[in-house]
Parts: C-alpha cells; structure tokens; sequence
C-alpha cells in the first residue's frame, strides 16, 4: 500500500496479484480510533449468543449504526475499491462474523464457498474486504483463500447437509491462510474460493467485512430475474454515480 496525496492506494504489484490470485493482503487500514469504534458496534450487535451459536452474524447495519455506516462508506479503504471495481460503486452487503472460542464443537467451520455462490453478481467484479478485529490466524479462525479459484467463473454450490444453510463446494488442497494483525484487511473477489476453520484459543475471533459492487451491477439467485443492486434497500453508494435516466427512476 502506498500514499498518494494522503490517500491510500494500492501499489501495482498488489493489483497485479489481485488480478491474478483473486486476493490481496491491504494491511493496516483502520487506525486505533476506527478499530475502537467499530469493536465497539460488535459488542453492540452481537448481545448475548443463544446457547447454540458458536459463530455469531450480523448483517446488514448500516441502517442501524452511523459509526458502521461512516466506516462502509468513507474509510480509509473505500478509495481503494475504486481501483478494483471502477469510478462507480455501491456498498452491498455488510456483517460482523464472530467466531466464538470452538475448538471442541467440530460445527462452527465455515465450508469452502464463492461469495457470488450465495447471492451472485453480474458483471462479478464485486471485491469483499474482511476486516480483523483481531490477531488472526490458524489457531482461532483466519480466512483461508484459494489463489486462482476465481479464474474458474461461478461453481456450482450445493448445502453442506440437510440442517445447514451453508453453501459449499469441493476443493483439492488447504489454501492460503491470510494472517492478519487487527485493524488490517484482506480483499478478494466475489469468485475467490474462501473458508475459515475453528477457533482453538480462548477468546471470540471478530470480524466484520463488506461487500462492494459496480453501481450498474446486477444481483440474483439461482432462478430468480436478475435485478439491478441500488434497487437493494441495503445499497449505498459509496463512490462515483448511479445510472440514472428518468424513464426508470420516477420521483415521488
């Protein structure tokens, strides 16, 4: 990551192995003030787990946290989105996963999967970027990425059993695990085959991460009619313009 007039950008080796590996490691981009603030929105959310939750979600909260919705819309990273996706991008999806300390339950990993595999994205230069609210890495449940995957196109995901609504598909090897400090990030596409395992140490693993599109994205389910993003009640724009003609957008 370099600074450019104060803002932070992303050098051309980085977005080279974006491009090529489907991820990339942005480093530090919340400073000790932010971190507080949005760790702070995580205890909020998250309230007392059920006695069966050993990974807690929460998501969309931009409606119900000006601190998350100043973080999704005018960190530090946002600048950064544009050069992965374009001049035009909307924020699309926001959560806190925290993994709670897991190690005996052997249920709390979460399985090989794309992110367009659950809901998909067209054109799929949507770019997540996942957060560490914490020290992470193999011991308490980093992110483990699978260099390449996203070359593939959309996979074809199935349920991992009967009684989980998690998505998966089969993957040969371990992948990259993308250890991370807290307060840094890590960015892959929405067709980078990601996981994460267990947390083995005594402590909660939180993160929160953010999904941006192109502003003239398109989003759908399997057998559903493609629809256009900002027509999501959960979508901001967080940089550049919206489409717009008057003949679609009538005002009221």
């Amino acid at each position: 990551m370099r600074q450019t007039a104060g803002m932070m950008t992303l050098t051309d080796a980085q977005l080279k192995q974006y491009r090529d590996e489907g991820y990339v490691i942005l480093g530090r981009v919340m400073d000790d003030a932010t971190l507080e603030a949005v760790r702070a929105e995580e205890r909020r959310f998250r309230g007392t787990p059920g006695p069966k939750e050993l990974t807690i979600f929460r998501s969309q909260l931009c409606n119900y946290s000006e601190t998350v919705r100043q973080f999704c819309l005018t960190g530090a990273h946002v600048p950064l989105t544009r050069q992965l996706i374009g001049p035009n991008v909307i924020l699309w999806f926001n959560q806190f996963v925290t993994k709670l300390p897991d190690a005996n339950s052997g249920k709390s990993e979460f399985p090989w999967h794309q992110d367009n595999g659950y809901v998909a994205i067209e054109p799929a230069t949507n770019v997540t970027i996942w957060f560490a609210l914490d020290d992470v890495d193999e011991r308490n449940g980093c992110v483990w990425v699978q260099p390449g995957s996203h070359r593939h196109g959309l996979l074809d995901h199935k349920t991992r059993s009967a009684d989980s609504w998690h998505l998966t598909v089969p993957v040969e090897g371990d992948g990259i695990p993308a250890r991370l400090k807290a307060g840094e990030a890590v960015a892959f596409t929405g067709l980078t085959l990601h996981r994460s395992k267990l947390n083995h140490t005594d402590r909660p693993r939180r993160a929160f991460f953010i999904e941006y599109a192109d502003a003239a994205a398109k989003y759908f389910r399997a057998g559903e009619t493609p629809r256009p993003v900002i027509d999501s009640p959960q979508a901001w724009l967080a940089t550049g313009q919206i489409p717009w003609s008057p003949d679609e957008h009538k005002v009221y």
